[in-house]
């Protein structure tokens, strides 16, 4: 359940919640090596956006966050889980960000500890404590990585869930960041991804109309439509490309819509790579 405005409004912003330290998994050098690293760390930038609160302005990120379906989305994928079997879970929120995720997370009562890993130095170590805040989060249960998705300095079947909050398809290397989450997923474990890009056939007709409109030529392959974005890192995937990722690792895979038009996928691990029951 989260705070409403009014409640936010009383909401000590000027001391936000302490946490553990934030440990590094990577090195300057190899944090700028990183795709599109550069970007998410760019201070200035993000001070100019909605989610920047170490002003204290939580109203303003609340707002944000309803206003643009976000908080709708987490909404529909915390049940999933809270739903988890077991009263001490581990959940893993990759690309974190700002940390409102992981504040949440943390408010579920099954939750024992939230690992969150995020690119983004100032969003851990400066905006990360004003979300623990902004949300009334357990501090206790919180510890932040300075690292990669493509690289989890955690054991190998240590987490209960994994959890990518508009996340996912800033992977270039989506296989790649599939994997590391299974290898540190418990076997009866489960991935969510929430956030997606829905590319059903309206979205799929309207990008080949734009692009036959305006570049006057026919163009049907599907990554010729939707290139990445350079600077952000978005990728495009179809529902088609996740079940082909995800279905050869030994996933059942359930996809919803949210009420913004984005896609969630629910990952259950039922089985090992090569068909066999998942087991302890």
């Amino acid at each position: 359940m989260t705070l409403s405005v009014e409640a936010l409004r009383s909401v000590p912003a000027a001391s936000p919640v302490p946490l553990r330290e934030v440990q590094s998994w990577l090195s300057d050098s190899q944090l700028r090596e990183i795709y599109t690293a550069a970007y998410w760390n760019d201070i200035e930038a993000e001070k100019k956006k909605e989610w920047w609160i170490e002003d204290g302005d939580y109203v303003k990120c609340h707002r944000y966050l309803e206003s643009s379906g976000l908080l709708h989305e987490y909404r529909q994928a915390e049940p999933f889980i809270s739903g988890m079997p077991g009263a001490e879970l581990r959940v893993a929120d990759l690309a974190a960000g700002s940390g409102w995720t992981s504040a949440l997370i943390s408010r579920i009562a099954s939750v024992a500890e939230v690992h969150a890993v995020e690119i983004s130095r100032h969003r851990l170590e400066r905006l990360f404590p004003h979300s623990v805040s902004m949300f009334s989060g357990c501090a206790d249960k919180i510890h932040r990585y300075l690292g990669s998705f493509y690289d989890l300095r955690l054991p190998a079947h240590s987490i209960d869930v994994v959890f990518l909050s508009q996340a996912f398809h800033h992977a270039d290397r989506p296989w790649h960041l599939l994997s590391e989450c299974d290898r540190v997923l418990k076997p009866d474990g489960r991935i969510i991804v929430s956030g997606e890009h829905e590319i059903g056939l309206r979205v799929l007709a309207r990008r080949f109309l734009g692009v036959l409109l305006r570049e006057r030529r026919l163009v049907t392959d599907f990554r010729r439509l939707f290139p990445p974005d350079p600077i952000l890192g978005d990728h495009y995937y179809r529902c088609s490309d996740y079940r082909q990722l995800f279905e050869p690792l030994g996933y059942k895979l359930q996809h919803r819509l949210a009420a913004n038009g984005n896609a969630l996928y629910i990952g259950d691990k039922v089985a090992s790579p090569h068909g066999s029951p998942a087991k302890e």
